[in-house]
C-alpha cells in the first residue's frame, strides 16, 4: 500500500550515487593529472641536467633567500614586484631612499629597533665610556651571506678592538708608556714602539644596507647617524656606484606596474604567492613559478644590483669612459660631503674601495671562485679590471685633501693572506674573509691620531741655583 513505485525507486536510488561518483571522479582526475605532470617536470628536470641543482635548492636556499630583499609598500604591504622569496624587509623612506625594517629578525640577522644589524638597541645618549664607529655602505658592509651577525665585519672588528685594549693591559711594556722616560736613548725606544688606541668600550654598529650607493649613505649620515655622536665613521662601498646610472642620485626601491589597469599581472602576482609554500616541495610549482608567475620587471625599473646573476651584471656596467666619469664623479662628490660632514662634528673618516672577485690574484681562487668568474664572462671581468680602479683613486685623492680626517684602503686587490675561499659571489665575502676586512679595518683606526694616545714628556727636574748650593756648604 505504501510501496514506492519501481520506477520512482529506481530514480531514487540512482540519481544521487550518480552525483556522489562524479564529484569523486573529478577529485581524483585532478590529483591524478597533477601527479602525471610533477613526474613529467622531473623526468625535464633530470632530462636538462637540472636534478642536483633542484635538489640542493633547500639546502642552501635559507641563507640565500634570508638576505634577500623583500619590498614593502607605503601601505605596509607586500609589493606585487618583490621576490617572491624575499626576507630582508626594506620599506620606501623620502630621506634616504630606502630602509630596513626595524625589529626583524631570521637564523642569520637580526635588526634591531633602530634598524641596524645589531641585537642589541642603539640609544641616542652615548654612555660615557662607550667608544661608537658606525659602518656604512651596501651588502658587502651589511655581511651578506655571512652566517650570523656576529660573523659580519662589524663584530668582527668590535671582537679585534676588544682584544687590543686586553693586549695592552696584560703586555703594556709592548707599546709606548704612558709617560716618557728622561733618558734620551731610552726615549727613543719607547717612541718607537706602537701607540696604545684610547681605552674605552667600543662598540662598532652595523648601519649598512643591502644595495646602498654612496648617495643614499650621505643622506644617511646626514639625517640619521651623526646623531648618535659617532667616534669614527667607516665607510665601504665603490661597486654600487659603479653599477648605478648617473642620471641616478641614489638607488630606490623598485616601483611596481599599477595592476588594476593589468588584471593578468595582479592574477600571476596573486596565484604566485598562494603556491610559494610549495615551491621548494614541487618541481611543477618551481618551474611554474620560474617560468609563467614571476613579476616581469624590466631591467631599468630595479637599480638594486648586488644580487643579480653574474651574466647579468654587464648590462648595468658604464657604457663609455664619459659615463664612467660621471659615475666616479658622483661617488668623489658624495664622499666628500660626508667627510665635510664627519669633520665638522669632529668625526675621522675611513673609506674603503668594496671588494670585488676580479680584484683578487687568480692563482688564489678556489675552484668554486673560479666558477664565478667565469659565470661573469670576459666582458664582465675586463670591464671591472680596467675601470673599477678609479673608484679607489678618487678616494686615494679625497685622503690627499684631507690627511687629516681620511685614511682611504684599498679593498679591491685583496692581499694574499686572505683565505680561500673569499668571494661566494662577484663582491660578497665568506665569514673568513670578512674575518680579513675587519683586520685590515682595525689597523686602519689604530693609525689614526685622535684614536692613540700621545705620551706625556715628564717635567725637566729643576735644578739648584747658587744660592741653594751656598746653603747646602755652609
Amino acid at each position: 500500500m505504501f510501496r514506492t513505485k519501481p520506477k520512482e525507486r529506481y530514480l531514487f536510488i540512482n540519481r544521487k550515487p550518480k552525483k556522489k561518483f562524479s564529484l569523486v571522479w573529478f577529485v581524483v582526475s585532478a590529483v591524478l593529472s597533477l601527479l602525471v605532470f610533477e613526474l613529467i617536470a622531473r623526468i625535464f628536470v633530470d632530462i636538462t641536467g637540472k636534478r642536483e641543482e633542484f635538489a640542493q635548492l633547500t639546502e642552501a636556499v635559507d641563507i640565500k633567500q634570508s638576505y634577500e630583499l623583500k619590498f614593502i609598500d607605503k601601505a605596509g604591504e607586500i609589493s606585487p614586484i618583490s621576490p617572491q622569496t624575499g626576507v630582508l624587509a626594506v620599506k620606501p623612506s623620502l630621506s634616504v631612499g630606502y630602509e630596513l625594517v626595524t625589529n626583524q629578525e631570521n637564523s642569520y640577522w637580526k635588526i634591531n629597533q633602530q634598524g641596524f644589524r645589531d641585537v642589541d638597541d642603539v640609544s641616542l645618549t652615548k654612555p660615557q665610556d662607550e667608544i661608537r664607529i658606525f659602518i656604512l655602505g651596501g651588502s658587502t658592509a651589511f655581511g651578506y651571506g655571512s652566517s650570523s651577525n656576529e660573523n659580519a665585519i662589524a663584530k668582527q672588528l668590535e671582537l679585534r678592538l676588544t682584544k687590543r685594549l686586553q693586549q695592552q693591559r696584560q703586555s703594556p711594556k709592548i707599546y709606548k708608556p704612558d709617560v716618557l722616560p728622561l733618558d734620551s736613548d731610552e726615549r727613543k725606544k719607547a717612541l718607537a714602539k706602537p701607540s696604545k688606541i684610547k681605552s674605552g668600550k667600543y662598540r662598532v654598529i652595523n648601519a649598512a644596507v643591502p644595495g646602498y650607493a654612496s648617495g643614499n649613505g650621505l643622506a644617511q649620515l646626514a639625517l640619521q647617524i651623526l646623531q648618535y655622536k659617532p667616534n669614527i665613521l667607516i665607510v665601504l662601498d665603490g661597486y654600487e656606484d659603479f653599477m648605478l646610472n648617473s642620471s641616478e642620485s641614489a638607488v630606490q626601491i623598485p616601483q611596481p606596474q599599477v595592476y588594476p589597469d593589468d588584471a593578468p599581472s595582479y592574477i600571476k602576482a596573486s596565484v604566485g604567492k598562494l603556491l610559494k609554500p610549495l615551491e621548494d616541495k614541487s618541481y611543477l610549482v618551481k618551474m611554474l613559478q620560474d617560468s609563467v608567475l614571476e613579476p616581469q620587471v624590466s631591467s631599468e625599473e630595479i637599480n638594486i644590483v648586488f644580487d643579480k646573476p653574474g651574466n647579468h651584471l654587464t648590462a648595468y656596467a658604464p657604457k663609455n669612459q664619459e659615463e664612467l666619469q660621471r659615475r666616479v664623479d658622483r661617488y668623489f662628490q658624495n664622499h666628500k660631503q660626508m667627510v665635510t660632514l664627519a669633520t665638522g662634528a669632529g668625526v675621522p673618516v675611513i673609506i674603503a674601495t668594496q671588494p670585488e672577485i676580479t680584484g683578487r690574484n687568480p692563482s688564489k681562487l678556489t675552484p668554486t671562485e673560479g666558477e664565478i668568474t667565469t659565470q661573469l664572462g670576459r666582458e664582465y671581468i675586463k670591464t671591472i679590471k680596467e675601470n673599477y680602479p678609479r673608484f679607489v683613486g678618487a678616494n686615494q685623492y679625497l685622503q690627499k685633501l684631507f690627511p687629516n680626517n681620511v685614511k682611504a684602503i684599498n679593498l679591491y686587490n685583496l692581499s694574499d693572506k686572505y683565505p680561500s675561499p673569499s668571494f661566494i659571489d662577484a663582491i660578497h665575502l665568506t665569514d673568513n674573509a670578512n674575518t680579513m676586512v675587519a683586520e685590515q679595518l682595525y689597523y686602519a683606526i689604530a693609525s689614526l691620531s685622535k684614536m692613540q694616545v700621545v705620551p706625556r714628556t715628564p717635567p725637566k727636574p729643576v735644578k739648584p741655583d747658587a744660592k741653594d748650593k751656598d746653603k747646602k756648604v755652609k
